[in-house]
């Protein structure tokens, strides 16, 4: 069997070996996993391992886009070394780490997967509009962003964790099946390999990321991408326009999703179980001025506030999210500023 040009390549992590260590520790691996943050290249390449990873990441590290109004900018910085510091937090003075948007997110995890020995790549993702939350309409420009891997079985993967409240929570086959993939509560998603309204060319076929709220629903389509290698480089030009002109610039969003035996409110030191499977079983977030939780079923808002401190508050309560002063005063004057 031949092998595809890209395998034969060594790709480097942007983050040494202490780095990876460290974010596996962070991220709270069940215990037979363990053993191997000290020799991170040997990681098991398996389905069930990259699930794990997966799980434990956006269990971790929050879909947020604070920076856009929390920040002197308003803009998001992507470099792979600003990224660490960002999530992993800054040691010595207090404050815990943070999450990102969908590029910080999946750039940070696409380098923590080389530095495990996976066969990675990025690839940008074209999203639909939105009315009332709900997809339809054109497929718009590339705005978001995924990894794909090949396992040593030969099986490939998408695996999105970036994507907020409506991403997958398990890694995504690429076949041709599209079987579905239980996510949170009663929602299935899947991919399916097909063309989009607007293409004129039929070759090749795109990935079309597709969810339903529940079996007896029809399916719906989030975004699409093809099978095609994108850089940091790409990634640096897509950010310019995607934290200057969309990112949710309407509205401060936080979500965080929840692993099975995890408060709602945050904690620093968890008391969880270091079971063989991580379930995720619900998310929290924050809204504007409303935290609302879903713990696989119905949207409940559990608490508000109508000031910048109220705000504040519940993102260190939810996220454990501790802003600077200086990110604190940066949304004075800025259209999402509370009283």
């Amino acid at each position: 069997m031949s092998q595809e040009p890209w395998e034969i390549q060594v790709l480097e992590s942007a983050y040494s070996t202490k780095q990876v260590t460290a974010w596996l520790e962070h991220i709270r691996l069940p215990t037979r996993y363990q053993e191997y943050a000290e020799t991170p290249a040997t990681f098991p390449k398996t389905y069930e391992s990259l699930k794990t990873l997966m799980r434990c990441q956006i269990s971790r590290f929050p879909y947020e886009n604070l920076s856009v109004h929390y920040s002197p900018t308003h803009l998001v910085d992507i470099g792979p070394d600003v990224l660490y510091e960002k999530l992993m937090g800054h040691k010595g003075d207090g404050r815990r780490g943070r999450g990102g948007y969908c590029m910080e997110l999946s750039i940070f995890f696409h380098h923590m997967l080389r530095g495990l020995g996976f066969q990675v790549y990025m690839t940008a993702v074209r999203n639909r509009g939105r009315k009332d939350g709900v997809p339809g309409g054109e497929y718009l420009g590339f705005t978001h962003i995924n990894n794909i891997i090949h396992l040593p079985s030969g099986q490939r993967y998408s695996i999105d964790v970036g994507f907020g409240g409506d991403g997958p929570t398990s890694p995504l086959p690429l076949n041709e099946l599209g079987d579905a993939v239980q996510n949170l509560g009663r929602q299935e998603v899947r991919l399916i390999h097909d063309n989009i309204p607007k293409q004129k060319l039929k070759e090749p076929k795109l990935w079309i990321y597709q969810y339903r709220n529940a079996p007896e629903n029809e399916w719906n389509s989030f975004y699409s991408f093809a099978e095609l290698e994108f850089f940091q480089h790409d990634f640096e030009v897509l950010n310019w326009w995607t934290s200057a002109k969309t990112l949710h610039r309407w509205t401060v969003l936080v979500v965080r999703f929840l692993r099975e035996g995890e408060n709602v409110q945050f904690s620093s030191n968890p008391t969880l179980p270091l079971a063989n499977d991580v379930a995720i079983v619900g998310k929290v977030m924050l809204v504007d001025n409303v935290i609302k939780v879903n713990l696989g079923g119905k949207t409940n808002i559990v608490h508000s506030f109508d000031s910048e401190e109220g705000r504040l508050e519940a993102l260190k309560k939810y996220f454990g999210i501790s802003l600077a002063h200086e990110e604190k005063r940066s949304i004075q004057g800025w259209d999402k500023a509370l009283s």
